[in-house]
């Protein structure tokens, strides 16, 4: 009875405590973002997809975003883009748009709740490196030491690959959120503070 019950609390805390993808529809027949307007939590993941096969240029262009928040602006032309993934850093209201066709009012928004401890609750579930937010290095859960690694920036850009060890070097990267994925037994993610 008492594992049943620990197997339950974990299996509920590991589906309560992942960020989410959110996922905005581009639509070339209509020249439409779908939904146009969504709200998500600081942590969680924008991903824009093809509704059809782009027939013509579009752009994801920011043009009103929160102080403090990194401005986007993807070109998205067939047949090599199929997504593009942004993470919200800041709470707050985030608009955008297709530049050549805004005046077809192909726009969207999305507004971005919560906090930066929200991120990192949002990241405990495994808990694969410490500390989080972290500056100059992080640690590595023991139980995920000599599998390899990959980091990807918020734009989905590999940044740093290897094999993990005890302490890994993160100096060199920039103030941001990050993707830490560890291909153990089965591929486990967290995201990453880095100040």
């Amino acid at each position: 009875m008492k594992r049943i019950l620990t197997i339950l609390l974990i299996t509920s805390f590991s589906f309560t405590s992942k960020a989410t993808i959110h996922e905005i529809l581009i639509w070339d027949g209509y020249m439409q973002f779908l939904p146009n307007t969504l709200t998500i939590q600081l942590g969680d993941t924008i991903q824009w997809l093809p509704l059809d096969y782009p027939s013509m240029t579009h752009t994801i262009t920011s043009t009103n975003i929160p102080s403090g928040a990194a401005s986007f602006d993807e070109i998205y032309q067939a047949p090599a883009d199929t997504f593009f993934q942004y993470i919200p850093q800041v709470a707050g209201t985030y608009e955008y748009e297709c530049t050549p066709h805004v005046m077809m009012n192909m726009t969207g928004s999305f507004e971005v709740t919560g906090s930066p401890s929200s991120i990192e609750e949002s990241t405990k579930s495994p808990l694969l490196a410490y500390p989080n937010p972290s500056s100059g290095h992080i640690f590595i859960n023991d139980h995920f030491l000599g599998y390899n690694y990959e980091i990807f920036n918020i734009n989905n850009q590999l940044i740093r690959s290897g094999v993990t060890k005890n302490l890994l070097n993160t100096s060199e990267i920039k103030s941001g959120i990050y993707t830490l994925i560890i291909y153990a037994d089965k591929r486990k993610h967290q995201k990453l503070i880095i100040q």
